[in-house]
């Protein structure tokens, strides 16, 4: 019993610092998307309190406009025993109630995948419905484990506050209370989605190793906690501010990169009164002029003309350019960079005829300081001004665009998209990009606001699933329906469950889910005299005959009946697992063609792109050569089902994670399989 109970309390524990650490993460990294907490977006949050005296004392988050009181609790069951730890939680939240009302406060009950279906189910949703007003139990009757859940955690509140006032609860008093009770189902732990959300945004941000600071976050709450103490975004800048690199420039508006812009930094002193020109001089005797030109005119013109891959002086003459520079020093690097093709060239360099500063003259402060405006004003500073594709390589050149019969532009550019009229004003440089070079023109952005909802299928997979299987794909999923019903399977234990399609209630029309239900009360009564009756696992994850998932080591709760019922937000929050069932994945484009890298047949796509280094040395001790690639984002399901299908009618495969033998064949990994081609069966 106590090796059994420290196990528990220790787990608790850990859990309880993790979402210390989630939060805190989130904070240094000013992202105030707080979803998964069950407290929307655009929030702010400026302190945490542990261990405080507040009757909700596991955590207290403080911002400007809320006070939000987390209890975590790794495991926790409902319970009507006045002694259970679910009581302890009700307890809790009807003290803080009673004695610090104030009304935009939230009770947080934050647990992992592992707590009771009672809680992580039935309890959020009826808290969604109290406190999105829905008066769903009079449209759809409640289940008779939903009205057990009500009964008990009522109950329970109203036992808490008769032995605080002694007094019965006012109906007003116990509703208020229940509607301030938020669930949070949270997959924080090692390996979990979260988890790995968090990674990829410290890793945004982090000048070092992003597990480090996560566990270094983790530990400094058991600190805090054992410290009963707080930390505001002052003091937690002040002792991890060293990890986090500091930008030199921010743009202008809401970024909305997820931190990334705090790594990047501009080397440019943004010079706009010269001009430094490499050309080609194949006919003067030589191969290549340097030519270092004042950019204005006494009235402020411009004195060099330049068009296509040509530059024009005011005498005529005209030359064929390989670059052209604000300053020298950006010359100088692009010479040191191609070393060897200028290494036996004979290069002639023409100094400027003039001994004024030409960037002090007003003319160049005054374009320059043009140009600070036109780049601040650029919406997305990641995303290249050429192509338009994400940007996330070191030192990609910052350039303006300013040649005739083009409009003047600002901004990042891919170094193999460079023009040669481009005026090179400088470079960025970025510590997560230098330390993550394989992952060229990746959308870190993107990745990490999709991940905490996406994936649903392959963490689950990751957990218990095998290491390698086949995945069966439907290319006629149909997510368009915003049907007002949907199908609810009632249970033997008295609970339910709603049908789902890639992790999300499906949503009918009420002929739909009639004939739905109708169906599958249909096969559940053929499963029942087979003597194999339909089944859902305890926590509504798997569903299958009841052989099948008693084989699996589960224990199978039979259903007994098929209902058409009308959908809720509250059936919709708390019966959906996921956003996204498949998505994000990356995948490598190979850097020539612009298309998919396809190896043997087969495209890989990735889970988790950081690991890419360990996929490609497995790859190469496999024999397997990978062109020039960089690598893209499949960010919705939408976007997989189109990749998907399109690869399939090409016949080339798609394999997701694959760690291959040394012969070739699959160690581990999921392999996508045609959904209606495997129904179907050989032809």
């Amino acid at each position: 019993m106590g090796n059994a109970g420290g196990a528990a309390t220790n787990s608790g524990i850990d859990f309880q610092q993790r979402i210390a650490a989630l939060v805190m993460s989130q904070i240094l990294c000013d992202v105030e998307d707080f979803g998964p907490l069950r407290l929307g977006v655009d929030v702010v949050v400026d302190e945490l309190r542990f261990e405080t005296n507040d009757e909700i004392d596991d955590l207290v988050l403080v911002g400007p406009a809320l006070r939000v009181f987390v209890q975590a609790k790794h495991a926790l069951s409902v319970s009507s025993s006045v002694g259970s730890e679910f009581s302890s939680v009700l307890r809790q939240f009807v003290h803080q109630y009673l004695g610090d009302n104030a009304p935009e406060d939230v009770y947080l009950l934050a647990t992992s995948p592992v707590a009771s279906s009672r809680v992580t189910r039935e309890l959020r949703k009826l808290t969604e419905a109290a406190r999105l007003n829905e008066a769903n139990h009079q449209r759809n009757p409640l289940t008779k484990v939903e009205k057990e859940v009500l009964e008990k955690t009522h109950g329970l509140i109203d036992h808490h506050y008769r032995a605080c006032t002694g007094r019965e609860v006012p109906a007003a008093d116990r509703a208020a209370i229940f509607r301030r009770i938020r669930v949070a189902l949270l997959d924080i732990e090692s390996g979990g989605a979260l988890e790995s959300a968090m990674l990829v945004l410290l890793a945004s941000r982090c000048t070092v190793a992003p597990h480090l600071v996560w566990g270094d976050l983790v530990s400094m709450g058991v600190s805090l906690a054992k410290d009963r103490a707080s930390i505001d975004r002052a003091g937690l800048s002040a002792r991890m501010g060293r990890y986090f690199g500091q930008g030199a420039r921010e743009p202008a508006g809401e970024a909305g990169d997820g931190g990334i812009l705090s790594q990047v930094e501009f080397r440019s002193a943004m010079s706009a009164g010269r001009e430094v020109v490499l050309a080609e001089l194949p006919d003067e005797g030589a191969d290549y002029v340097i030519a270092d030109f004042r950019r204005f005119d006494e009235r402020g013109d411009k004195r060099l003309t330049f068009r296509d891959d040509r530059v024009e002086m005011p005498n005529g003459i005209s030359w064929r350019i390989v670059g052209r520079w604000s300053t020298w020093s950006g010359l100088e690097r692009y010479m040191e960079l191609h070393a060897e093709r200028f290494a036996e060239r004979e290069v002639v360099l023409i100094p400027m005829d003039s001994d004024v500063d030409c960037e002090s003259l007003p003319h160049a402060q005054a374009y320059g300081e043009h140009c600070r405006q036109v780049l601040a004003a650029v919406p997305d500073i990641l995303c290249c001004r050429h192509c338009g594709e994400t940007i996330s390589e070191d030192r990609a050149p910052l350039v303006e665009v300013d040649e005739e019969g083009r409009e003047q532009d600002l901004g990042l550019v891919h170094e193999s998209c460079r023009r040669a009229p481009d005026r090179v004003l400088g470079f960025m440089d970025c510590q997560l990009f230098q330390g993550n070079p394989q992952l060229r023109n990746f959308d870190y952005r993107g990745w990490v606001e999709s991940l905490p909802s996406g994936q649903w299928l392959f963490g689950g997979l990751r957990k218990s699933g095998p290491k390698a299987a086949p995945i069966a794909w439907k290319s006629q999923y149909d997510d368009f329906s915003k049907g007002t019903w949907c199908v609810r399977a009632d249970l033997e234990d008295g609970s339910a469950r709603y049908i789902t399609d890639r992790g999300r209630v499906a949503r009918r029309s009420q002929q739909r889910a009639l004939q739905d239900a109708q169906e599958m009360n249909r096969s559940m009564e053929e499963a029942r005299k087979k003597g194999d009756p339909w089944c859902y696992s305890p926590d509504g994850e798997a569903f299958g005959p009841y052989s099948v998932l008693l084989a699996g080591g589960v224990d199978p709760v039979e259903c007994e009946k098929a209902v058409a019922c009308r959908y809720t937000r509250p059936i919709g929050e708390a019966y959906s697992q996921c956003e996204n069932y498949y998505a994000p994945l990356a995948y490598l484009t190979d850097a020539a063609s612009g298309d998919p890298v396809v190896v043997d047949g087969v495209i890989t796509m990735l889970t988790d792109p950081l690991q890419l280094p360990s996929y490609l040395a497995n790859w190469r001790k496999c024999g397997i050569e990978l062109p020039d690639f960089t690598v893209s984002t499949v960010l919705s399901d939408e976007r997989f089902d189109r990749f998907v299908g399109l690869a399939m009618a090409q016949g080339i495969r798609v394999i997701v994670d694959p760690k291959l033998k040394i012969n070739g064949d699959l160690a581990s990994g999921y392999v996508i399989e045609h959904f209606e081609s495997l129904v179907a069966g050989p032809a």
